[in-house]
């Protein structure tokens, strides 16, 4: 499966040790590219550029604002989006009662 790894590197709880940890786990099974935001709007383009070249899952490690602006990215299109907890109050992956280990949330 083509992943991208969508992250937001300024997230309150995102950390290169934590990304490169998920960015392992993913590859092992799976063909993995990474992305990094770098300004408001950029998730939603990065997401919307991954589906129209085939990938066929966003896994977004950030917080709701970078997963929401993903999800508004992929609206329309085939492609799969992931939450990975990685912001200071992760509201949307505890509804959906994900860990709040983005590593964790990888299973």
């Amino acid at each position: 499966m083509r992943i991208l790894l969508l992250v937001n590197g300024s997230a309150s709880s995102v950390t290169a040790r934590t990304r490169v940890l998920i960015q392992t786990a993913l590859a092992e099974h799976h063909d993995v590219e990474l992305a990094m935001t770098s300004r408001r709007g950029h998730a939603s383009r990065l997401a919307r550029g991954a589906a129209a070249t085939g990938t066929e899952l966003v896994a977004v490690l950030g917080g709701d604002g970078t997963l929401n602006e993903a999800a508004n990215g992929l609206a329309g299109t085939e492609c799969a989006l992931a939450p990975l907890p990685g912001g200071s109050t992760n509201v949307f992956a505890r509804t959906i009662g994900l860990a709040d280990d983005p590593l964790e949330a990888t299973n």
